[in-house]
This record gives C-alpha cells, structure tokens and sequence, in this order.
C-alpha cells in the first residue's frame, strides 16, 4: 500500500486534529472521507452496534473482526488503528462492551457484552 506524506503547520495540524475528532475519525479517515467522499464501516460506533446485535449476549468473548465477520476488508495496519480507536471509544463511552484481554498471540483486544448487573 503507498504511504503519503503531508507536511503541515502546527495551526493546520491543529485544525485538522479538532475536524477529525468532532466528527470522531482518525485523521487517517477524515481525509479519506473528504478527498474521496468515503463513507466506512470501521467506526466505533458501527462496531458497537454490530456487537450488541445479539450474537455475543452469551457472554462469549469477541475481537473486532468476528463482529464484522465476512465484512471484515481492512488491512493490518488500518486495522491496529482502528482498533485502537474502538479500545479508546469503549474505555471512554458509556457502552455495554468491555475490554478483557489480548489474544492468546497479543494481537488482538477481545471483548465482551457486560452483564446486565454490572452496568451502571
């Protein structure tokens, strides 16, 4: 995949940085979005209401690719930011998902739907 660079000053940084988390994206995929009109389902938000469809009520724990299932496109370094997007909007939101632990590899977050009893 190429890389491209931009340089900016730290007023457009700045800029760019409010832009992205008003609309709660990464820089990444605001200026995808804005460059080339891109909608994305890799949002916190989707995944949260993918993950709460039903599927992982039973308190079976789950990483971000089994929510999105076939739907799962991303590649590997799109997906660590992703990822860490989804940990960070999860440890900071009022959501019925948590954090459990890495992986058996400590490469992927898993989680899993919070129990009725210990919502808050």
């Amino acid at each position: 995949m190429p890389v491209v660079k931009l340089t900016l000053s730290e007023e457009y940084y700045e800029k760019l940085s409010e832009m992205s988390k008003a609309k709660n994206m990464s820089i990444q995929d605001f200026i995808r979005d804005k460059l080339f009109d891109e909608d994305t389902i890799f949002t916190p938000e989707e995944a949260v209401q993918r993950a709460l469809d039903g599927r992982f009520s039973d308190g079976r724990e789950f990483s971000l690719p089994d929510v999105y299932g076939d739907d799962w496109t991303i590649e590997r370094g799109p997906a660590g930011v992703f990822g860490k997007r989804f940990y960070n909007y999860i440890m900071n939101g009022d959501t019925r998902i948590e954090f459990v632990d890495m992986d058996k590899y400590g490469r992927r977050a898993m989680y899993k739907i919070k129990e009725a009893n210990n919502n808050e």
